[in-house]
């Protein structure tokens, strides 16, 4: 489960391949025992990695204008975590990049992008999950930065981590 603002497809990024925007691309690539990735929140993109997203059968994309669309139309959050859910895989790795959730809750990351989940939506998936009977087998939480006249970033952080943990 991929939670993130950027797709981090990219085969390589200013001709690095091991770069922060080919993480899942090298995944996909290099790592036979993953069968897929199912990305969430996701609203930056290449065409290359949208090319990836749509045609390779090992990702799924739940994009953020395809989630406001299902909400706008009348989807509900918990009908769209059973969507999420139902895509992964019995044993489920968390990768949660902070830039997935809204900006207003991680100003001070790297690459923060309009848009994103809020963090009671992604503690409800979190929770959904963890109830679903899937094995939970490890998790990473990356580019938490705290801000220089606040630690409103860490803090929120801080949280996601110990949530994370107690699934």
């Amino acid at each position: 489960l991929h939670i993130d603002a950027h797709a981090d497809l990219r085969k390589a990024y200013e001709g690095f391949e091991y770069s922060h925007a080919s993480i899942m691309y090298n995944v996909l690539d290099k790592i036979p025992q993953v069968t897929g990735i199912c990305q969430v929140a996701v609203r930056d993109f290449c065409e290359a990695e949208h090319r990836i997203m749509k045609e390779d059968g090992r990702v799924q994309a739940f994009t953020a204008a395809e989630l406001d669309s299902l909400e706008f139309t009348g989807s509900c959050w918990d009908n769209i975590c059973d969507r999420i859910i139902s895509t992964l895989p019995e044993n489920v790795y968390i990768s949660f990049d902070i830039d997935g959730l809204d900006p207003k809750l991680c100003p001070n990351t790297g690459t923060p992008v309009p848009g994103g989940l809020s963090y009671g939506k992604v503690s409800y998936l979190l929770s959904k999950l963890r109830r679903s009977g899937k094995n939970l087998i490890g998790f990473d939480l990356c580019e938490v930065a705290p801000g220089k006249n606040n630690e409103w970033d860490a803090n929120v952080g801080a949280r996601l981590l110990f949530k994370l943990c107690l699934y």
